[in-house]
């Protein structure tokens, strides 16, 4: 090959390449991956745990085997799973009646106004707030309960709705309070990302009612259904403490589920072979929740059978009639006046005396005043407060530090494919796993280090514990970028410094709605304290049960420390509710 320049000429001889051609990989600097390193030692306070359980669970006294898991065959065990799997329905239920509240606020937007703030108010509170508050409206005595007055008035004589059988109608009306106010925001931002101009092409080809529902809404909202089904039902798989305050002592057997006969099994002394294998089947059940879930997912949405016409930004969503608009307000007042009155019952019991709110219900006007407060306050509850504050405020500050980097490191951080699956599906499985898998363990761990009672110690635990669905929340925020700007990304940090700017829209919620949940999470805690943290830390939840437990003969400090304990969470979640479900809902939009 020849080369003239400045009339100097120069000749390359080339030779003949051979041999077979070598593979080779492109080199992957280091750096990148130290972005993980803190996630992978903060989830080994879980990842070690669980480890340990399951080892525990399949080791007999001759090696390894399936002899443990014959506590199976065990009735109350049989009834646990039972009951479980019960929950599981309830669950569905739940997303069901959620789903059409959602829609009719959205056929009706004035609903809106006076429902979304009451739904709002219960997702806010603690379980064991809930349980209180309906274990205060079911009361059986006709002179404290609600429902048993307005029974007895009715028809003369009431059941006992704490009573065998009737108790699930408590339990699932407080844990139904608990949990629709975030499957009906979820499914109403859904439906409020519909674009207008396909709303109305499908309108002006004449669908309407069950077809519209069939051919729009549903398929639209396959992937928010996914998230929000997956997320009930697991919280109602791993009901715990609604249980421990709602049913009286001597029934809560009949209602128990597998996590509960997991502690009972463990506080008994029982065989610690036994009780791990409980916490790995109540892990394989929620497991099999998680995986169905996910995998509905990534299934492909169905094909929307109407034409799209180009979108229109003079095209805006009909406004229903005055008459329609009217019974909205007065449809909208109802159920939020419905849903509003178990806390309105909170409160006014708290502000009653101790001994009035035992023998006298919310609405007696004597013995009003603040000394529930006062009684509250002197069984160490303003300590609770500020052990509560701190680690809920530590584990939040750990949590951001290290989903951040980790959440960017699985996005843009240049894994290797196979690896990059890999780190997700421990996540997904991380997520969904039930803390009785990992508190055996934890806590003797913690006990043998000297850190029994430790504030930190519970923190980076609660830490670990909210790290994989941080980190699956802010790595959709990523993905949320369009898919050309993600080769750009990969590019090194000056383009991914542009591709952050584009994203900054959904990220910043997403990285709000994960520090607004954790903190809301931590602060309304019962399991992981209970379970887990020493007598050192006294979190709020745990101060809460203690006064529970004679509930009968202490409803008014009880309603008061719910009360007291509830106003950081509420204040929280209605000041950020609408940034929190939009960062929910990013990369699972229509």
């Amino acid at each position: 090959m020849g080369l003239q320049t400045n009339r100097l000429s120069l000749e390359v001889a080339g030779r003949e390449i051979t041999g077979r051609p070598v593979p080779g990989r492109p080199r992957r600097p280091a750096g990148p991956y130290l972005l993980g390193l803190p996630a992978l030692l903060l989830s080994c306070l879980l990842l070690v745990p669980i480890g340990v359980t399951v080892v525990t669970a399949f080791r007999t006294k001759h090696g390894f085997g399936l002899q443990n898991f014959a506590v199976m065959g065990d009735p109350a065990a049989l009834h646990a799973v039972g009951n479980s799997l019960l929950w599981v329905l309830v669950a569905f239920g739940i997303v069901a009646v959620g789903f059409f509240l959602a829609l009719l606020s959205y056929r009706l937007p004035a609903v809106t106004t006076l429902l979304q703030p009451a739904l709002v108010v219960p997702f806010a509170v603690s379980v064991l707030v809930s349980g209180a508050t309906f274990r205060l409206i079911f009361d059986p005595t006709a002179e404290r309960g609600t429902v048993t007055a307005v029974w007895t008035w009715l028809f003369g004589s009431s059941p006992v709705w704490l009573g065998p059988g009737l108790f699930w109608l408590v339990l699932v009306s407080a844990f139904g309070w608990t949990w629709l106010g975030y499957v009906v925001s979820l499914f109403r931002a859904g439906l409020d990302a519909i674009p207008d101009d396909v709303s109305r092409t499908i309108t002006a080809e004449g669908v309407r009612g069950w077809r519209r529902l069939r051919a729009l809404e549903i398929p639209l909202l396959r992937p928010i259904t996914g998230v929000v089904t997956l997320t009930v039902v697991i919280a109602a798989v791993r009901v715990f403490d609604l249980v421990l305050i709602v049913v009286p002592g001597s029934m809560q057997r009949s209602a128990d589920v597998l996590g509960l006969n997991w502690w009972r099994a463990t506080a008994s002394g029982d065989d610690t072979g036994r009780t791990a294998a409980l916490g790995v089947v109540l892990f394989a059940i929620v497991a099999a929740v998680g995986l169905i879930g996910v995998r509905g997912l990534r299934r492909r949405r169905w094909a929307m059978p109407v034409t799209v016409v180009r979108p229109d930004p003079l095209l805006t969503r009909p406004k229903p009639s005055r008459r329609v608009r009217r019974y909205g307000w007065l449809i909208g007042f109802v159920v939020a006046l419905v849903w509003v009155f178990p806390a309105v019952v909170l409160v006014a019991t708290a502000l009653h005396s101790p001994r009035e709110a035992g023998v006298r219900g919310w609405w007696s006007l004597s013995g009003l005043g603040f000394s529930s407060f006062v009684a509250a306050a002197n069984v160490g509850l303003f300590r609770a407060l500020l052990s509560t504050l701190i680690i809920a405020a530590a584990a939040t500050a750990v949590l951001l530090v290290i989903a951040v980097p980790t959440a960017y490191l699985v996005s843009w951080g240049g894994l290797p494919t196979r690896l990059g699956r890999f780190v997700m599906a421990v996540f997904v499985v991380l997520a969904v796993t039930p803390v009785q898998m990992y508190a055996a363990p934890l806590r003797d761990a913690i006990d043998s280090a000297g850190l029994a009672g430790s504030r930190i110690a519970l923190a980076l635990v609660h830490a670990a514990a909210g790290l994989p669905f941080a980190v699956l929340l802010l790595r959709s925020a990523f993905a949320s970028a369009p898919p050309a700007l993600v080769p750009e990304a990969l590019q090194g940090p000056v383009r991914q410094s542009a591709v952050l700017a584009t994203v900054q829209r959904t990220f910043r919620p997403a990285l709000i709605a994960v520090a607004v949940l954790e903190f809301a999470l931590v602060w309304n805690d019962f399991i992981v304290g209970f379970l887990i943290s020493g007598p050192g830390t006294t979190p709020l939840s745990l101060v809460l049960w203690g006064e529970a437990r004679q509930f009968s003969a202490s409803s008014g400090p009880v309603a008061a420390a719910a009360v007291v304990a509830s106003v950081v969470p509420v204040v929280l979640m209605l000041t950020f509710w609408r940034t929190v479900v939009r960062g929910l809902t990013t990369g699972s939009r229509p």
